[in-house]
Order: C-alpha cells, then structure tokens, then sequence
C-alpha cells in the first residue's frame, strides 16, 4: 500500500510533522509501525478541533463515506478472490489505498475554513450524488456473485468514476498548510485515474503468464 505520506518521509522531517500534526504523531510514528502516519493525525485532530460545520463539513463527511464504501467494496473482492493470490493482494492494496483517502477527507473535515477558494459543495441532495450512492451499493451488492474479469473492469470504471472527483475538488479548496503538505504529497503520486488502469493491466498479464483467466 502507498500511504500519502510515508513513514520514512515523517521520520526525516521531525520539525515539519511536529510543527503541523503535533509531536504525538512524530513520535508515535517514531516508536510503532502498525498504523500510517495520516491514522494518526486523523485520530490527533478529532481528538483536539472541532469538526467543521454545516454544509461544508457535510461535503467532506459525504466524501469519506463515498472513499470507505470503495474501501469496502475492494475489501469484499480481495474476500472474493482470496485464492488467486495476485489478484487478492491488488484489491487489499487498493482497500487500503482508499482508506489512506478516506483519512485525508477526515482530516480536511477538521481543517479546512471558509475562504473564496470554496466553491463547491456536494451534498446527498443533489441527483447526482445520489445516483452515485446507489450505483455504488449496488455495486457492493454485486461484488459475491462477479468473475474476476467484472470484478477488474468494475474497478477500472470505478477509480474513472464519481468518487474520485468529488475527493480530488474538496481536497483542492482546503488552504490550510497542514493539508497542504498532504495535497503536495498527492500530487508527487500519479493518482488512481493513472495507475489502477495500469496496474489492473499488469495484473491481467502476470494471471496470463500463470494461465488464469481475467
């Protein structure tokens, strides 16, 4: 999994990390490796802000209910095709991955601030956020009874869908540095538009190579 900021990254810059997430987070990504290091400074700032309010803070709740219903459904085909192991490890990579995005949402939920660099605001009573809803509970739905080849192509439309633009617009239109930071960190990553088509196409090709069908 590629965490959005990584451990290493966190250890060789102690004053930055300190300075914008709290000693705690340094020090605990310091002394444990078990959790990334954006688990850490989500669960710091729900423990010591205030979630913002409103309309706005609704558009970045929704947001990291939309990236967790992803994670799950990538949780339930990595279930799914727990016995085609190359198959089992990119889904749980990408479960995690949305997660990490997950966290980032939660993180700007207790950061960003009105400013004129807000201008979008989804909401669940918009048709289209609605339609997006639906679509991916039932996709959810779905996943149990899917071959690998639909479980592959559902994640390709899925990483080109909704989801990703409503996540990449609200994190754009956060100001604040402490997101900052995590918005340069994405950007020094190519985003999931780019690398789940790729990556699913590596995948497809290894699965030949061992004469499985995707």
């Amino acid at each position: 999994m590629a965490s959005v900021v990584s451990r290493e990254y966190c250890l060789a810059h102690p004053v930055e990390i300190s300075q914008l997430y709290g000693l705690n987070v340094f020090l605990g990504t310091l002394l444990n490796t078990k959790r990334t290091v954006l688990e850490r400074v989500a669960e710091t700032f729900s423990e010591n802000r205030l979630a913002m309010p409103g309309p706005l803070g609704d558009s970045y709740q929704l947001s990291e209910l939309f990236e967790l219903r992803a994670a799950r459904i990538y949780q339930a085909m990595a279930e799914r095709f727990a016995d085609v192991l190359p198959a089992h490890h990119l889904f749980k990579d990408l479960q995690e991955e949305e997660e990490e995005h997950a966290r980032l949402m939660h993180i700007c939920l207790y950061s960003v601030r009105m400013s004129p660099d807000v201008q979008y605001l989804p909401s669940v009573r918009d048709p289209e956020i609605r339609i997006t809803m639906k679509q991916l509970r039932a996709v959810q739905r779905r996943v149990p009874t899917m071959t690998l080849a639909e479980a592959l192509l559902v994640s390709e439309e899925l990483e080109q869908g909704e989801v990703n633009l409503i996540f990449g617009r609200l994190l754009k239109q956060v100001a604040e540095p402490e997101v900052g930071l995590l918005r340069q960190m994405m950007r020094h990553a190519e985003n999931h538009q780019v690398t789940v088509p790729r990556r699913i196409g590596l995948l497809r090709a290894q699965l030949d190579k061992l004469g499985l069908k995707a």
